[in-house]
Order: structure tokens, then sequence, then C-alpha cells
């Protein structure tokens, strides 16, 4: 830019941006944001890689080769679940028409229409008390436009009544199963993203699910044609400030180091992305997450748990040559905020039938594990919160039962008074035991860092977040998860919380956000 010879850059003057230029602006901070439109430009990769792998292994003399017979769409679909498209807003319909234009044709959006009851309701069998009839909608780029901006469905799909059973982001997945291409599916969140030399790998995922022998069936008890769900690791994105870097920390030990024990020991789950499962087998057991409210908050390991219990040797693999990207929370509201919604799903995991059926038919190992692995973590974590003030109250028993100078003649005291006695036990338990304590619930990352890249990055990763007061933020992260998973064992009432997912810029009411 011209700066007219002054050492210093004038303001810029936004009016004269034009309107191509501002949409260019907003694409390029749209790809550096945890925004929709960058995970959709991420999945719409497997288009790219599809074609590459066609145009590297097509045999030329075949009649497949000759133009306009292959298309990467007819084996994949990117399908974006928009449960709210009929209330969009003429800004939301531009933006949606804008993703149409700038991605391929394998590019669809799933969305719920409704309409008032007609003269045909009685003969279609509507409930009488039914105010509307609700449909499971599909349109593409060719859809033609309506009036009022939005495009005509495609394809459309009557619902047996009001579709909202949960807390909307599992009806909102799962009623759009019908519309999903070929026979795997992948769940994807909307702060996600995706690398073009990770999805290279794809057909050594889906080789994955294979059988290990041709008369493996899945009926003779054999493991080999039961793996229907293949579990990946996420490359966190978001571990910028040291909110982000604790937050990022901890995801990176959970979706690499625990999860492949876990998997190794039995008691992996399925955990909601980036998951590759088999679609006709999440369909026959009720979709890829359960639906039902508050009972069902941490919707995705359902499907794991359901999965597990059909028996016949299933297993969930772990693997971890491939991954996606994610982003994290990058404010502390944000990640409280998170752990509240995790703290009362698990709460509302412990009082349904499927953790009462694993914890009967798992061997002692994996019910070990999958207690760990899941509500455990939970309630070791409120157990921690409530030791302290049962500590106190300990110790003013402790002291108030010590002998009294003037009765000693008529008790038994100690040659050592109880002051003495609890000042040792408390410096024993809050040196080298403190100090251990603190290590080794950082060892998962620092081990995961070591194997990566090298014990020195490792060393200086955990130390930064050390020095950073990292312990400070896992005690708030502690007492928030002990106080929302009791809360939810003695009340119930779990509600989901919207944590957003933007940048922490923001100046928020902790109290409110936090207690």
């Amino acid at each position: 830019p011209d700066w007219g010879g002054s050492a210093s850059p004038r303001p810029c003057d936004w009016a004269t941006y034009t309107d191509q230029q501002w949409e260019m602006i907003s694409m390029w901070a749209s790809m550096r944001l945890q925004t929709l439109w960058r995970t959709v430009a991420g999945m719409c990769m497997y288009y790219s890689v599809l074609q590459c792998h066609f145009e590297a292994q097509v045999d030329e003399s075949s009649a497949f080769a000759a133009g306009d017979i292959w298309d990467p769409a007819d084996c994949f679909t990117c399908l974006v679940s928009m449960q709210q498209y009929k209330t969009f807003s003429a800004v939301q319909l531009h933006q949606t028409n804008r993703m149409f234009d700038a991605f391929p044709s394998s590019f669809k959006v799933a969305f719920i229409d409704w309409n008032d009851k007609n003269i045909t309701a009685e003969a279609d069998g509507v409930h009488e008390r039914q105010r509307r009839r609700y449909f499971s909608c599909l349109i593409d780029r060719d859809c033609s436009m309506r009036s009022d901006g939005r495009r005509a469905p495609k394809l459309r799909i009557e619902l047996p009544g009001y579709p909202i059973l949960g807390d909307g982001k599992s009806d909102n997945q799962n009623h759009a199963i019908p519309f999903m291409r070929g026979a795997f599916c992948q769940c994807i969140d909307s702060n996600q993203g995706a690398y073009f030399e990770q999805m290279l790998l794809l057909p050594c995922v889906l080789g994955e699910f294979r059988e290990r022998l041709r008369s493996s069936s899945g009926r003779t008890g054999t493991t080999g044609g039961m793996r229907q769900i293949i579990g990946f690791p996420e490359h966190i994105t978001s571990d910028i400030g040291s909110i982000g870097d604790f937050a990022a920390g901890s995801e990176v030990a959970f979706g690499t180091i625990l999860q492949r024990s876990y998997a190794m020991l039995g008691a992996r789950m399925h955990y909601g992305h980036p998951d590759l499962m088999q679609k006709c087998y999440m369909m026959q057991q009720g979709g890829v997450s359960k639906a039902t409210k508050t009972l069902n908050l941490s919707e995705d390991i359902f499907a794991g748990m359901d999965f597990t219990l059909r028996g016949n040797g299933r297993t969930i693999k772990h693997c971890e040559y491939f991954h996606l990207a994610k982003g994290r929370d990058l404010g502390f509201n944000s990640v409280l905020g998170f752990f509240c919604k995790l703290s009362s799903g698990a709460g509302e995991q412990i009082i349904t039938r499927q953790m009462f059926r694993l914890g009967q038919i798992f061997s002692l190992p994996e019910c070990l594990t999958f207690y760990y692995a899941h509500v455990g973590y939970y309630v070791t974590q409120a157990f921690v919160s409530y030791s302290l003030p049962l500590m106190v109250f300990t110790w003013l028993i402790v002291l108030s039962s010590d002998c009294e100078g003037a009765y000693r003649a008529f008790e038994n005291c100690p040659e050592q008074p109880a002051s003495t006695t609890m000042a040792r036990l408390l410096g024993t338990w809050f040196s080298w035991l403190m100090v251990m304590f603190l290590l080794i619930t950082s060892f998962p990352l620092l081990f995961e860092l070591a194997l990566e890249r090298n014990f020195k990055d490792a060393v200086l990763r955990v130390g930064k977040q050390f020095l950073t007061c990292s312990p400070l933020h896992y005690i708030f992260q502690a007492k928030i998860i002990g106080f929302y998973v009791m809360n939810e064992l003695r009340y119930g009432g779990a509600q989901y919380v919207a944590t957003g997912r933007g940048l922490p810029t923001e100046r928020r009411d902790f109290v409110g956000k936090g207690a």
C-alpha cells in the first residue's frame, strides 16, 4: 500500500472496500476461527482426495475411465444438518447460498421443515392433537430458489411428530441419517477442520472395516466382522494462551494415549468425532446418538455403549495414523461451562440402563477401566473437592478431643499432643505426596508429547503450564466437576450449556458463569 511517504501508515478507510473484498476478508477470517465454513471446507477435501485416487489408480483401458462417468459425489456426501434453516434470516440464507456456490456438488444440507395441518391430515394418520406436520428435507445447489430466498427441497420425508426429543444436537444428527450416502458415516462437529495429506489415507481407514477372515460373517463369535466403529484422535489447533493451552493439553492426552489404553483394555466407547462408523449398524440401534432430553445430555457416548451391549465380540478400535483438526475453548468461563455440561452428562449417565448393564457384563479389568475412563473420573473429582472440608472438620475433631491439663489425672492421655500429631500428618500430605500427585496427573500429556516429538519439548510444555499456574485452573475445574456431578445425582435437571468457542476478548461475569 501507498503510505504517502510517511513513516507510519494512515488509518484504513473501511468505507472504500467493495462487497467482493469484504467477502474475501470474511472468508479468510472464517478459515482461521472455529466456524462452519472451515469445517465444510475441510470435509469437502474428501471430494478432491477421491478424485486424486481415481486419477492415480484408474485403468485407462476400461470403460470406467471414460469422461463423465466417474464423479466423486456418487460415493461421498458432505451433509450439513441445519436444523433451523426454515427460520434463517436473509443474511444467513445468503451465507448458505455462498457455501453452495463455493463447495463441490457433494455438499448438501438437511433441515427440518413444517407445515400446518391440512384437510388430508386425518386420512394420512396424523394425530388429532398434533398441530403441525414435520418433514426432514434435503437441498443442494441444484434445487430451485423460492420467492423467500430459500431452496425447494429435493427430498422430503414426513416425520411421525415433533422431532426434537433431546437437547437438539442428537436429533439434528439422527434426522439426517436417511440422506447419508454410502455405507460409512463420520459425524463431525462444526468446530473442526481437516488436512488434505491426512485424507489421502482414506483407503487405509476404510480397510479397517474389512474382515480378517473371509469366513468371518459376524455370527460365529469371531471379532473379524464385528468392528464397525473406528476411533481416531484429533489435532488440537486452539492451544493459544494459557487457558487454551490447558484445554488443548487435556484433549491431546485424552484423544491419544488414554483412548489407546482404553481400546486395548476393552473399554473405549464412541466420543462423537471424528470416529468412522458403519451406517447400517448405527441405524439398527437407533441412530448415531441417543436423544432423550436430560438423560442423554452426553449423547455421543451412548452409541458406543449400545454397540458394546449387543455383544457377539463387537469391539471399537482406535487408530492413530489418521486425524482431523479440532478447536477447543479459549476462555476461562467457556472452559468451565464446557465441564459443567460434561459433569452434568456424567451424572445422568450413572442412572442409565446402559451403565447398569455394562457393569453386569464386563469382567473386572474392563469394568474398572470403564469406570475410570468415564464416570469414575468425575466422581473422583467430587471426592477431591470434598476432601479439604472433610480434612478441616477432622482436624477440628482431633484437636477438640485432646486432653486438658486440669483432667490429666482422670484421662489416658498420649505423650504427644493432638496438635503435633495433626501437624506431622498434614506435613506429610502436603509435602512430597502433593508434589507427586501434581506430577502424576500430568504424566499422560508428558509421555504423549515425548512419543510424538521429543522429551525436551514435552518437559518444556508441561513446565510452562506449571509456571503459568495450571494447578489453580484445575482446582477451579475440579470444583466445577464435583459440584455438578453430585448435583445431578441429588436433583437431576441437566441442561445443555452453549459455551460459544469465540475469542476470549469480552469481559464476563465470573460469578454468574463460574458458580
